[in-house]
């Protein structure tokens, strides 16, 4: 009598836990780019007969980019006078980008947000993408605010599930703004007039200035780019201008995210070869992917790093695509353990699961981070003689280790609810 009174009693933690955590909240100008975004990408995976994650891993990468653009600022920029057009250009890797497609490599700092804001604004930004599209796939669930160790904590209160995801995201790529400008001149040592080459510049007008994103683009085997237009600044001090002047964009040329897909399929196809050694000289728009390494063949006059022994990349390790650094990939497969192990066995009447969420699986390293471990069970034995599992009870639980590994590119998954509500 006495058990059963104690059972009766427990706390259901599971249920504690969700009390505790605070809604995943989506502001106004986030849902409306996501919402033209994710309809975009939809309609484009119809139109290319493509997989819809493709597509959405892509748009992505688009409101992420939003979100770094609401941070620019006057320093940082590249003066670039190629092809009689001059720009001013404000790159996310370490070099001219417009040089770059042409082949050749030009170092500049790159305007990449400082790496322990990247990670909370990519986790964010992923949940607004998920938590609208459980929307139009009339998914009823909730997005909550994980508590250390959980990340983001997605409810099915209907089924009376809980999935505990540890979140790893980052862009494959981030377009570089422009702004169009006169030649610039300076002069020579006889005090002659000369144009500016390539050189370091701050730009003293953003507010006034109108801003473009460089989207590259083959024709005839030769790569250009365009020009997208994202108007004028003003004096906005947050990020709403720009994601209202993305959405205008995208929303007004219906085209045009059909036109940024043939880009970002080329770099992703691009960082997938380089992953798998497929080739030595990569094609230059891989060099507009994140940890894309060092330039090759490296320039003779290109820097070597400030700080440690070798050359500086173009783009390194600590900015690696979706969940492919490795350092992510170990964090969060002790992370999901250790998630499982201290929730899973837990009395509640809520069923739980535990995942990793990323926009991009581990294209490099999955192979050899996770590819052994996918399909892993697990149970605990406080009895610590159990060799078999003949040696276990016959009631004995067993829990998977990954109950899903869930991006939009490609998914693992063990667990038939994960299928059911992510599907991309």
């Amino acid at each position: 009598m006495q058990n059963n009174q104690d059972e009766s009693v427990k706390v259901d933690e599971i249920a504690n836990l969700l009390a505790r955590v605070k809604p995943v909240e989506v502001y106004a100008h986030e849902e409306a780019l996501a919402t033209i975004l994710i309809q975009k990408a939809l309609e484009n995976a119809q139109v290319t007969s493509t997989a819809p994650g493709i597509s959405l891993a892509a748009a992505f990468d688009l409101i992420v980019a939003a979100e770094y653009y609401g941070k620019l600022t006057n320093k940082g920029w590249l003066y670039c006078p190629i092809d009689n057009s001059p720009l001013l250009i404000y790159p996310y890797t370490n070099t001219c980008p417009r040089c770059t497609l042409q082949g050749n490599f030009l170092f500049h700092q790159a305007n990449k947000p400082p790496s322990g804001t990247i990670g909370k604004t990519t986790s964010r930004l992923l949940c607004v993408f998920l938590k609208h599209l459980f929307k139009i796939n009339s998914q009823d669930l909730e997005i909550y605010h994980g508590i250390e160790p959980i990340d983001v904590i997605v409810y099915d209160s209907k089924e009376n599930i809980v999935l505990l995801s540890e979140v790893k995201a980052a862009p494959l790529t981030t377009l570089p703004l422009a702004v169009p400008v006169e030649i610039q001149t300076e002069l020579g040592d006889e005090g002659e007039l000369l144009s500016r080459s390539h050189s370091p510049i701050d730009n003293s007008f953003i507010s006034a200035s109108n801003l473009y994103i460089i989207l590259p683009k083959i024709e005839n085997d030769v790569y250009k780019y365009e020009l997208i237009n994202l108007g004028i600044k003003g004096n906005n001090k947050s990020s709403v201008w720009v994601y209202e002047q993305m959405g205008a964009a995208f929303n007004d040329d219906n085209q045009l995210f059909y036109r940024y897909f043939q880009f970002w399929s080329m770099a992703f196809s691009a960082y997938n070869k380089a992953a798998r050694g497929r080739g030595n000289f990569p094609e230059p728009v891989y060099w507009l992917t994140n940890a894309c390494g060092q330039p090759i063949p490296r320039p003779e006059n290109w820097p070597q790093r400030r700080s440690g022994e070798g050359y500086e990349s173009i783009s390194d390790s600590k900015s690696s695509v979706g969940m492919d650094r490795t350092d992510d990939i170990k964090k969060g497969i002790y992370q999901v353990l250790k998630i499982a192990a201290s929730q899973k066995p837990k009395h509640s009447k809520i069923s739980v699961k535990t995942a990793i969420l990323s926009n991009i699986h581990a294209v490099r390293h999955y192979n050899d981070y996770l590819l052994e471990l996918q399909d892993i069970v697990w149970t605990i034995d406080e009895t610590g003689q159990a060799k078999t599992v003949a040696d276990l009870p016959a009631d004995k639980e067993i829990f998977n280790l990954f109950d899903g590994i869930i991006t939009f590119t490609e998914s693992h998954i063990r667990d038939e609810w994960i299928k059911q509500k992510f599907r991309f």
